[in-house]
C-alpha cells in the first residue's frame, strides 16, 4: 500500500510538475551507468540561447535510476537532477528539481516506441513548476529519435515543442554512452 501511495504521489508530481534532457523511457539497471553530451538551442520569443548539456545517470534499483545534468556555456548554467521510475517497458515517469534562471520542480512522462532494430521514437509530456518573481508552469511535448550506433553508444536527436507561453522551444542532438 505504501508503495502505491508513493507511486501515485510521484505520478501526480509528473502530471502537475523538466527533466527535459535526453527524454527516454529507458531505465538503467541497478549498477549500470551512462554519460552523455548534447549541444542544444533554446528558442524563446525570437531569441536563441545555446547550451552544452552534460548528462550522467546510474541505475539504483529495480526500474529506478537517478540522473544529473549540467548545461554550460550559455547565459546561465543549468543544474538539475531527477529520479526516474519505469512503469512499463515503454513508459516512465520522472520527478526532479533544477535551477535555470529560477529554481523549479520537474515532472515528465516519457513514452518510447520501437521503430526498427536499435531505433526508437521518443515522446511524452514535460512540465515544470518554476518559482521566480511569479510561479510559472511551462509545458512541452518532447519528440525525438534514439539510434543505437554500437559499443554502448547512442545518437539522440530531440526537440521540445512549447505548449504554453512560459515554455520555449528546445532543439538538441547528442551522444550517450552506457556501461
Amino acid at each position: 500500500m505504501k508503495r502505491r501511495i508513493i507511486l501515485l504521489s510521484l505520478m501526480l508530481v509528473a502530471i502537475v510538475g523538466n527533466a527535459q534532457i535526453f527524454n527516454t523511457s529507458g531505465i538503467l539497471k541497478s549498477g549500470e551507468a551512462s554519460i552523455g553530451f548534447e549541444p542544444s538551442m533554446l528558442v524563446s520569443n525570437g531569441s536563441n540561447e545555446f547550451l552544452m548539456f552534460f548528462h550522467a545517470g546510474v541505475g539504483v534499483g529495480r526500474n529506478i535510476d537517478l540522473g544529473a545534468k549540467i548545461g554550460a556555456f550559455g547565459d546561465e548554467t543549468y543544474y538539475g537532477g531527477d529520479v526516474e521510475f519505469g512503469i512499463s517497458k515503454n513508459l516512465s515517469l520522472s520527478a526532479g528539481a533544477h535551477h535555470f534562471h529560477d529554481f523549479g520542480f520537474d515532472g515528465t512522462a516519457n513514452v518510447t516506441v520501437p521503430l526498427a532494430s536499435g531505433t526508437k521514437l521518443i515522446t511524452g509530456l514535460d512540465m515544470d513548476i518554476n518559482f521566480g518573481d511569479e510561479t510559472a508552469i511551462p509545458l512541452w511535448v518532447p519528440i525525438g529519435i534514439r539510434v543505437a550506433v554500437g559499443n554502448g553508444w547512442s545518437l539522440i536527436m530531440e526537440a521540445e515543442i512549447e505548449l504554453t507561453d512560459e515554455a520555449y522551444h528546445y532543439f538538441g542532438i547528442g551522444m550517450a554512452y552506457g556501461f
